[in-house]
């Protein structure tokens, strides 16, 4: 599966649409492509669907991969591979959701100076099954926030611990995270962290196997 999109419309001066969408065509053809997982292929750069996030509103080179870099380039009509995912995807996958109508609710909270409980009360209350924390640096997590966290996972809902910073590993490895059953979001951005939590959800609740699938997807 190859990803496309385009930054400017067909009506503006040096529209990218087309020649993005002839490369992805081509990158879908190419044998090569193969096993690697969904593609993005945009301003002649080719990125895993797991790792690219937007950066910029405007810019045909927003789409990029902070720390884990393109997986290839295009130059001259030809797909250049560097690298492959090493992250389960795709046809590895254990999730299907083929008979599903929706998936779990799971809210993201961003943390902010002067945080306290009251939207991870208000996710608690609308029946959230996971909670998504972007927290500031290493995925931390505001001193009144967590109390409400942790009674949230012991009511069975989810909590994975994200960062607002855009890149890094969330790994705080803190005490009182471990012995609260928060569950570190690693290498997936807030977005991208709901996305598997709820996936994750649809084949339990239990958050050592939840863990387990963070760090191999």
């Amino acid at each position: 599966m190859v990803v496309i999109g385009a930054m400017r419309p067909a009506t503006a001066i040096s529209a990218d649409g087309p020649m993005n969408l002839l490369n992805a065509v081509k990158l879908a053809a190419d044998s090569k492509a193969q096993g690697r997982g969904v593609l993005v292929a945009l301003n002649d750069q080719i990125s895993s669907g797991r790792d690219v996030t937007k950066s910029n509103t405007t810019n045909v080179a927003t789409f990029k991969s902070p720390d884990l870099g393109y997986l290839g380039y295009i130059a001259g009509g030809k797909n250049y591979f560097l690298r492959n995912p090493a992250m389960r995807h795709t046809h590895q996958s254990e999730f299907d959701v083929s008979k599903l109508d929706k998936l779990p609710r799971v809210d993201i909270l961003y943390t902010h100076a002067s945080d306290d409980r009251v939207l991870a009360d208000a996710a608690i209350a609308a029946g959230a099954k996971g909670i998504v924390h972007a927290g500031s640096g290493n995925g931390s997590v505001h001193g009144q926030t967590e109390p409400a966290l942790a009674e949230a996972v012991q009511k069975g809902i989810a909590v994975v611990l994200s960062s607002r910073t855009g890149s890094g590993v969330v790994c705080p490895n803190v005490e009182q995270y471990n012995k609260a059953g928060f569950i570190e979001g690693r290498t997936l951005n807030p977005q991208k962290a709901r996305l598997l939590l709820q996936l994750a959800l649809t084949k339990t609740n239990d958050p050592k196997e939840i863990a387990r699938m963070f760090e191999e997807y």
